[in-house]
């Protein structure tokens, strides 16, 4: 059993390798390729095989192909690395490998969508299993990449961790936002909107969970804040459950997600969550209107509902704490696990075949 990763880094998709690994050596040899070069912090367990390769355009492709050249006859996860690392698998002789969709965003460029969508195009005349992680994930790439319908398995999770952490948040003290400081991520409105509460709820306090490109700006931002003493970056946080337990409203105003992992473990522990009007979330939670706030690009909405969400709290928070304990099951590592599985006896049969 091969996972074809980018970069052997943590969080994202890399993330399952580790349960992955933990849940299938038993009864298969695991490999785990990081495309790029990298150390191993994705499944130092001792449980998988690890290779890491180049940052070198050409040398990385080449290493790559030959790699799958030599291992043709295995079954091959591939976590969202892209057409071209799943044609290479495919022209070395993987037979039927698994593309496993983690992402909403093909390319940048139409140079890019030229080249990427020809590869795609050509993948399809192979047997590849596609999986999605949502029903909105597969959506788009059955719009945007091929005109097939990926099979979708949630993202899985350690639920219990989360629920032991639930409780009902009894009043607004502390605001909090926890992902990657990246583009796209709208953590500047997380900021601007804290400030448009702040000079009315003096014990109120802002802390940001997460690292990333723009964490420099964001704390410049933070700086000219005249509540820059009560905004708080705590970078990597260890033990993310107890952070969702600390907090009392959590912020999520992403421009684009193909799931939401951050939001649906919020809610396991009860924490209310308000997002962008990403309809994955509502795959999340169900439609719930009174957490979503709506258009990123439109800021007095998102004002507007941020201050009603803040003014009916009490309510907000009950909502959420019902939630936690009515999704658990849906999204359980468990369950995701049970589903890999099938799907890989599924490919071991068809590659006896």
């Amino acid at each position: 059993m091969h996972y074809i990763i980018w970069r052997a880094l943590p969080g994202g998709a890399e993330s399952y390798v580790t349960y992955y690994a933990e849940r299938f050596a038993a009864e298969r040899k695991i490999y785990v390729y990081s495309l790029r070069y990298s150390e191993n912090k994705v499944s130092d367990s001792g449980k998988a095989h690890f290779q890491s390769g180049t940052d070198h355009n050409w040398a990385c492709y080449r290493d790559y192909f030959f790699y799958c050249r030599k291992h043709k006859n295995h079954i091959f996860h591939l976590l969202s690395t892209g057409p071209v690392t799943l044609l290479l698998a495919l022209l070395a002789g993987v037979r039927h490998p698994v593309y496993h969709i983690h992402g909403t965003k093909y390319w940048k460029t139409f140079a890019e969508k030229l080249y990427l969508k020809t590869a795609w195009l050509v993948c399809s005349l192979f047997n590849v299993t596609f999986i999605a992680n949502s029903q909105y994930s597969a959506g788009i790439f059955h719009r945007d990449v091929l005109p097939i319908k990926p099979k979708v398995i949630y993202n899985g999770f350690e639920t219990g961790a989360y629920l032991e952490k639930r409780f009902l948040r009894p009043g607004l003290r502390r605001i909090a936002y926890i992902g990657r400081l990246h583009p796209g991520k709208n953590v500047e409105l997380v900021l601007r909107l804290f400030g448009e509460v702040a000079a009315q709820l003096p014990r109120l306090e802002l802390h940001i969970a997460g690292d990333g490109m723009l964490r420099e700006q964001l704390e410049s931002q933070a700086q000219s804040s005249p509540y820059r003493d009560r905004i708080i970056f705590h970078g990597w946080v260890e033990d993310i459950a107890s952070f969702y337990q600390s907090n009392d409203l959590f912020l999520f105003l992403s421009a684009y997600e193909s799931f939401g992992n951050v939001v649906l473990e919020a809610l396991l522990t009860g924490l209310p969550v308000l997002t962008s009007d990403i309809p994955v979330f509502k795959e999340i939670h169900g439609g719930e209107s009174a957490f979503l706030l709506g258009d990123p690009g439109n800021y007095s909405e998102l004002k507007g509902n941020f201050l009603n969400a803040v003014a009916n709290f009490p309510d907000l928070s009950q909502r959420a704490y019902n939630l936690g304990g009515q999704i658990a099951g849906k999204f359980d590592i468990e369950r995701h696990l049970i589903e890999i599985e099938a799907l890989y006896l599924r490919t071991d049969a068809a590659n006896t075949l």
